[in-house]
């Protein structure tokens, strides 16, 4: 079984090895070993769950290497800065998700209190989460199917108050007949194929051109709306 699956247990079992003999996932306090040493990694694919705290540091370190991974994190990470700018140059995306896009860690400190109904004994129930990749998946290249209009439904689809571009708030209501700028949640991005969108920023002002729209926070009716990936259909 290790041989067979030695391109990702090694790695994994050399940071569950550091974290628990330095009694951190911080790998910036594991002394010698902080350091990532290309030749001392034998692994070609890095498959973990980094601490949340550092996954735009941690993201950073595997990108600097070019090192080919699978990792699991939090869907808001997605316009974190110095991780946006990745997924907007399509080199992260996102793989496949968990069942009800939440997932189980093992936790004997908290309590949980949530009321799913696949609530597991001696874990917590963790939603928005999913998996960060740069491993080719099939369903990027899947083209979402769209069957909503805009014209004809202008009142369905808000222009915000500070630039020009729709307001869409459920990704399955995306029209087909719209050419423009839309901002969308970014849920989106579990439907994202780039043969058929093209991500053009987001209202959060990270990794973008100051000179831009796409930095500014966007306004319906005089209110911020929650975070948007502004997007452009390309066929």
């Amino acid at each position: 079984f290790f041989e067979t699956n030695k391109e990702w247990l090694q790695p994994y079992a050399a940071y569950s090895y550091l974290r628990d003999t330095y009694y951190t996932a911080n790998f910036r306090d594991w002394t010698k070993y902080s350091i990532y040493v290309a030749e001392e990694i034998e692994a070609n694919i890095v498959i973990t769950n980094p601490p949340f705290s550092l996954f735009r540091e941690y993201v950073a370190q595997l990108m600097e290497y070019d090192k080919k991974f699978l990792i699991i994190g939090h869907q808001n990470a997605i316009t974190y800065k110095g991780i946006f700018g990745f997924i907007k140059d399509n080199k992260l995306w996102l793989g496949y998700g968990f069942n009800g896009n939440a997932a189980h860690f093992i936790n004997k400190h908290y309590e949980d209190y949530a009321t799913a109904g696949n609530h597991k004994e001696g874990m917590i129930r963790v939603s928005g989460i999913t998996w960060f990749t740069n491993l080719e998946v099939k369903k990027r290249y899947e083209d979402l199917i769209l069957f909503r209009k805009y014209y004809g439904n202008e009142k369905d689809y808000p222009k915000y108050d500070n630039y020009d571009g729709i307001n869409i708030d459920k990704t399955k209501d995306i029209p087909v007949d719209y050419e423009g700028v839309m901002g969308v949640p970014i849920t989106f991005l579990d439907k994202y194929n780039p043969e058929q969108f093209e991500i053009l920023g987001c209202n959060r002002g990270v990794d973008q051109d100051p000179n831009g729209i796409y930095g500014r926070g966007s306004f319906l009716n005089g209110k911020e709306t929650f975070k948007r990936l502004f997007i452009q259909r390309i066929k």
